[in-house]
């Protein structure tokens, strides 16, 4: 039979049982009155479609029940196919067989009231497809919420009422943790590591399940290598098979030598989907404040998303003492990368600066790093809240892109890579920051422990030397050399690269590499290329910037100048005039 077609006009039904055999609604608007039920058979389903100008909508205030899929194909991304939401109209799926909600992009998800699935109805929020549900959520038959076969977002759910039933959920998640490492997390209660370890891996105690000790006490006192620290055996605790998953907790996984891994989360009660506001401790445990390197070593959290929906990190509170950076590991570029660094205090208007690959939107499934500042003495414990109105639908990849942006701020992004890996640093220039690390507008460096990874950080000018991937300095710092360090294993041949570039009309910026006696003139797509043993360095390569009539930098350093070369000790300078 003909599904029933609706064209530019709209429909209304009250007081009465209405049946449809299938409905393409192209730019009607139907309305459905309270007290009215209507139904459409397992002959078809409901596709919410578009005539060009006019998008379907439903004004629900009574009833829908459906047999077939539930689908949006506009992809305005003001159109949820939903007009004046409430929370009384109802949308009860009842199929006898497998029901569908999908929608072309999540930009335009599915915006429903009350859902109800009826005991025996299969209902599957498709992988890539978003819905939000203002009313209760009522699961008396099986609900699951699916996952694409590689990195790309599972079914993308927001709750803002009660979820409750007698039925089944499964949350699906394909995780790429064959040879790589992911950060994960689990958005729904009373889970165990049995899923991720024992059912892909029978009988396998799978060694690579961790979650992060923050009390560790990681010291460097020399200040000789940030990378290894002294100890590492509190650092990472194993958790065995069968053991809980906790809320708002983060777990890295790694199945060596084995193929991804597709985990389904179930629960017979669905109110174990977490909803709602929540709480995690995030701490600060002073271990090496004798040391004088406890900022960079210490306060380091492994937070997991506990939402089956993406957050915003920009909509979280920070708690007093936390970094506003958000650090997240790329398994597939076995690296970390940073969002954060948000300016807007101290310039107006939100502008943030952050290495390729990294989001604001921190996908369900994910857990991520956060990191606490603490000036003082003593240990220091602070409530992080995972926030219900920082919830969103987003198609953010299980990590990686934020593109460039327009600044009112100078600054310089420089990326070095081999064959299968990168690493980038910034250095930026802003008004009303300062020298020492800031953790509102700085990343801390982390080092990844793939050692193929080429690395390039840039270092504190201050007493404390840390290692920074993100470094905002104040514009009066303009005529000081800034020390870059390189670390990789493998000897070779490698470049850097200027991937990003804002400076002034008439900057003149050099990269000199004092031990070949080279200069390059830099600016957005231009390299440099250089030999490199293998190992770290952190006096080869350096940033200086000066002001037009500087001949002489940092009074002190016994710097030379000559033909726009600024040299000292055989170490390289990137040179900036303007």
């Amino acid at each position: 039979m003909k599904k029933q077609l609706l064209i530019l006009f709209s429909f209304v039904f009250f007081g009465t049982s209405v049946f449809a055999q299938g409905i393409t609604n192209k730019g009607a608007v139907i309305t459905v009155s309270s007290g009215t039920y209507l139904v459409v058979d397992n002959n078809g389903g409901y596709f919410n479609e578009s005539d060009g100008s006019n998008h379907g909508q439903i004004d629900l205030d009574g009833i829908f029940q459906i047999e077939g899929d539930f689908q949006n194909n506009v992809t305005d991304a003001s159109q949820h196919v939903f007009t004046n939401v409430g929370t009384d109209g109802e949308v009860i799926f009842a199929g006898s067989g497998t029901q569908h909600i999908l929608n072309a992009t999540d930009n335009a998800y599915i915006d429903f009231e009350k859902v109800t699935v009826n005991s025996g109805s299969t209902t599957l929020l498709d992988a890539g497809s978003a819905a939000t549900m203002n009313g209760a959520l009522t699961i008396n038959g099986t609900f699951t919420s699916k996952t694409p076969l590689n990195d790309g977002p599972s079914g993308s759910i927001i709750t803002n009422s009660t979820i409750g039933g007698t039925g089944d959920v499964n949350l699906e998640r394909y995780f790429k943790v064959g040879d790589r490492w992911m950060y994960i997390a689990v958005p729904i209660a009373n889970q165990t590591s049995t899923p991720l370890i024992d059912t892909p891996y029978p009988g396998y105690v799978n060694p690579n399940f961790y979650t992060y000790n923050e009390t560790f006490d990681g010291d460097d006192p020399d200040n000789t290598n940030y990378s290894n620290w002294d100890d590492f055996t509190g650092t990472w605790v194993n958790i065995g098979n069968g053991a809980p998953l906790n809320k708002g907790v983060g777990y890295i996984w790694n199945a060596y030598n084995a193929s991804d891994v597709n985990v389904t989360f179930s629960s017979s009660t669905p109110s174990d989907i977490y909803t709602g506001s929540d709480n995690v401790t995030v701490t600060y445990t002073d271990n090496d404040d004798g040391g004088g390197y406890g900022e960079y070593y210490d306060g380091w959290n492994l937070v997991g998303n506990i939402f089956p929906s993406a957050i915003d990190w920009n909509q979280l509170s920070k708690t007093a003492s936390m970094d506003n950076v958000a650090y997240y590991f790329d398994g597939d570029a076995g690296n970390y990368i940073y969002y954060g660094a948000d300016i807007d205090t101290i310039q107006g208007g939100s502008q943030t600066l952050n290495n390729t690959g990294s989001s604001q939107y921190i996908p369900a499934y994910q857990s991520f790093i956060v990191h606490l500042s603490h000036a003082g003495s003593g240990d220091v414990s602070e409530t992080f809240t995972l926030a219900n109105s920082a919830r969103v639908h987003s198609n953010q990849v299980m990590y990686k892109d934020n593109g460039k942006g327009d600044y009112n701020f100078q600054y310089l992004k420089l990326r070095t890579e081999n064959d299968n890996y990168f690493d980038e640093t910034i250095v930026r220039f802003i008004d009303g920051t300062q020298d020492e690390f800031n953790g509102k507008e700085d990343a801390f460096k982390m080092f990844s422990n793939v050692p193929d990874v080429p690395m390039l950080y840039s270092l504190t000018i201050n007493s404390n030397e840390y290692p920074l991937a993100i470094n905002s300095l104040p514009i009066e710092d303009i005529g000081t050399s800034i020390p870059l360090g390189f670390k990789t294993t493998n000897s070779g041949t490698y470049n850097i690269k200027v991937t990003e570039f804002n400076f002034d009309a008439g900057t003149d910026v050099k990269l000199i590499d004092t031990y070949e006696n080279t200069e390059t003139d830099l600016y957005e797509g231009s390299e440099y290329t250089f030999s490199f043993d293998g190992g770290e360095v952190r006096d080869r390569f350096y940033l200086f910037s000066a002001t037009s009539g500087v001949d002489n930098p940092d009074e002190g350093e016994d710097m030379l100048f000559s033909s726009d070369v600024w040299s000292n000790e055989n170490k390289l300078y990137i040179a900036i005039k303007s």
